[in-house]
């Protein structure tokens, strides 16, 4: 097996590492989502490209782009629905007509954003759809990497033990444990926690060096990270390595080497 191959082949595995995939013929767009969300980004410009390795990748979202060279992006969101049911699929069109946004949901798509792109407005559907989807699929027990957390019973439990947390710690982490990966800034966390109560920014503060603390005594994998200026991010120990995986397969993408089809692998 090529190492283009074994790369392919191990995507699958690295479900817990957050990334999105792009359908467009304009290659600015792809670094624009990726800039914005502060995390990967498959680039591909042709239907064909992407579901040659669909079956291979599991993205939080798709950015699929409607008028397409040759081709409309509208056609392969079924067969992308039916492979990624967890992915938040969102289409980009500079088309004014509402027809568009019609055609888009009836396909299978979960939002619309209108081109030229907002940041603020991309990171905000993103987010909502996410939400979306964890809720259609919400389930007591929580997972990320060895951690589990037991919305029920209050309680997060991994390769060192168990601890029992308050309802706001719980809170915390299942926001964070949703968000897959991604950045979330921290008025949202205090809007998750405390609602419409106005808190201080050492409310907030407290919980996290607790939530941060009760995951170093149950698990050496998950770490909770403070990006300045921006917010939180729940991540694994072994991530970077894991990090190169994806590098190295954007990269051969990039290379403009055939993807190799799922079903010779």
């Amino acid at each position: 097996m090529s190492e283009q191959q074994q790369t392919l082949s191990r995507l699958k595995d690295l479900s817990h590492i957050p990334y999105t995939v792009t359908l467009d013929d304009d290659p600015v767009m792809a670094k624009i989502i990726e800039e914005t969300l502060s995390i990967k980004n498959f680039a591909f410009v042709t239907s064909e490209q992407l579901l040659e390795c669909a079956e291979h990748l599991a993205p939080i979202g798709a950015f699929i782009d409607i008028h397409l060279k040759d081709e409309c992006g509208l056609d392969i969101i079924p067969r992308l629905r039916s492979l990624w049911p967890m992915t938040a699929i969102i289409v980009i069109s500079g088309d004014e007509s509402d027809n568009s946004v019609t055609q888009a949901l009836a396909a299978g798509a979960d939002d619309f954003v209108r081109k030229p792109i907002s940041p603020a407005e991309v990171v905000a559907r993103l987010r909502a759809r996410i939400e979306d989807l964890n809720d259609k699929n919400r389930l007591n027990l929580l997972k990320f990497g060895d951690l589990k957390v037991d919305l029920k019973y209050k309680s997060i439990s991994g390769a060192k033990g168990q601890l029992i947390l308050s309802a706001r710690e719980i809170d915390l982490l299942s926001e964070l444990i949703r968000a897959q990966g991604t950045i979330v800034p921290k008025d949202v966390l205090k809007r998750e926690l405390w609602g419409s109560l106005a808190v201080s920014d050492n409310a907030l503060d407290r919980k996290i060096f607790e939530v941060r603390k009760a995951l170093r005594e149950v698990s050496d994998n998950v770490e909770l990270h403070s990006i300045y200026g921006i917010g939180m991010v729940l991540r694994l120990r072994n991530q970077e390595a894991e990090q190169t995986l994806l590098n190295d397969f954007d990269e051969s993408l990039r290379s403009g080497r055939k993807v190799v089809r799922s079903d010779s692998v």
